[in-house]
């Protein structure tokens, strides 16, 4: 946090902190065998409870940045964990008894869903001024979204499998972590930036930025290019566990190395989060292509070395490293290249965009893939040619493409 004034490290800290929790709602899909005997098919159809909150959460990610520029980000941030926390009660007290409330919370969470990572990054781009250091925060703060919901997925598992799977909603008890994190972010968590320090203020020396004017054409063509590795990475993350499990299964293939793919690429993820601020020291703009050639190479792996699982979790941990290494730059790029005023529009574009590429991507891709053979191992080759795309494509917008200096005003 070296040259940060008072308050913004306060909000960078109180951010990173409630960062730690705002995806613990995500421990409910390894929960789903539990919940499945508690609602059978055809009665009830627990699925639901992942598609409505990604449903909701898609919607929100496209609204809460217009919101976030007449409501105070603070707020909004408490808005989301209340929502989570609301989640986390439902499911631990009416568990297996009221299948319309768990829907109900499921709907609520969606705004967590939704708002976590478009109101953590913009609470980044108002209270750092370096661009660097933005999309240091900004990685930072995805490895510790992604590393909570971890740790709560395996404690909650754990939890959860206690008297043969029967009290599932116990594991909702580790909702109440939330509370905790929420008051901390409460306290330190300032209402608005203070700009007085002029060596805040300056930017310490990085790359010009805007600050007047609209919407650049280039954010929506940043984020262009990014929809089209999103709709590549979506692939990967809605069909992995099929894939493994269904058009493997001659190798032996379960459940477990399914899981452990999953749960590989968001070990990779999380440590590329922790080390953005290394590697893009050394690789600067040139971290989004070759991140978008690592997924491409991760997908390949996956698709042809069929028969060896160790090299199949390697192109699992290809995807993860490369798709947390790309995020973490572009949203800093974007909020580099946004007016102040607009950057948390620019934000929720990109997450919006990330939410749309996942809610729509086994439609566009099956068709895509479809065009081969029904099989998804078409569908990762086509996510291959989208991903390699948004690589070449990123060579130019990101690489080629330098940000312009803001014209300096005329002396009096």
């Amino acid at each position: 946090m070296k040259g940060l004034n008072a308050t913004s490290k306060k909000a960078v800290m109180a951010t990173l902190i409630i960062s730690l929790v705002l995806l613990f709602f995500s421990m409910t899909p390894p929960l789903l065998g539990y919940i499945f005997r508690s609602y059978p098919p055809p009665d009830y159809n627990p699925m639901l409870l992942l598609q409505v909150p990604a449903f909701v959460g898609m919607i929100v990610s496209f609204v809460v940045g217009p919101i976030a520029l007449k409501v105070n980000l603070k707020y909004l941030v408490v808005i989301a964990a209340l929502s989570a926390l609301i989640y986390f009660m439902i499911f631990l007290f009416v568990g297996s008894s009221n299948f319309t409330a768990l829907l109900i919370a499921a709907g609520i969470v969606g705004i967590c869903q939704g708002s976590a990572m478009v109101l953590t990054a913009s609470i980044f781009g108002a209270y750092v001024v370096d661009p660097a250091q933005r999309a240091n925060f900004v990685a930072i703060s995805g490895a510790m979204l992604n590393g909570g919901a971890a740790v709560v997925n395996i404690l909650g598992g754990i939890i959860a499998a206690q008297n043969e799977g029967l009290n599932w909603e116990n594991a909702y008890w580790l909702g109440l972590l939330v509370i905790p994190a929420l008051i901390i972010f409460w306290i330190l968590m300032p209402k608005a930036p203070d700009t007085s320090d002029a060596g805040d203020a300056a930017g310490h020396g990085g790359p010009a930025q805007v600050t007047t004017g609209g919407i650049p054409p280039k954010v929506f063509m940043v984020i262009g290019m990014a929809f089209l590795a999103f709709l590549g990475m979506a692939v990967f993350l809605l069909n992995v566990g099929t894939y493994i499990t269904e058009e493997l299964f001659e190798h032996g293939y379960t459940t477990a190395e399914s899981g452990l793919a999953n749960s590989v690429f968001t070990i990779f993820g999380i440590a590329a989060g922790f080390s953005f601020p290394f590697t893009v020291r050394i690789l600067k703009a040139w971290i989004v292509p070759i991140s978008y050639v690592l997924v491409a190479i991760g997908l390949f792996m996956i698709m042809t070395f069929q028969a060896n699982i160790i090299l199949i979790f390697l192109g699992a941990g290809l995807c993860g490293l490369g798709f947390n290494s790309a995020l973490p730059f572009i949203m800093g790029h974007l909020m580099q290249i946004t007016p102040p005023k607009w950057i948390p529009i620019a934000v929720s574009l990109n997450i919006g965009a990330m939410n749309l590429a996942f809610s729509f991507a086994p439609n566009i891709m099956g068709a895509l893939g479809g065009l081969h053979s029904p099989m998804i191992s078409s569908q990762i080759l086509m996510a291959i040619f989208l991903v390699a795309a948004a690589a070449v494509i990123s060579v130019f917008l990101l690489v080629l493409w330098k940000p312009k200096a803001p014209v300096a005003p005329p002396a009096e």
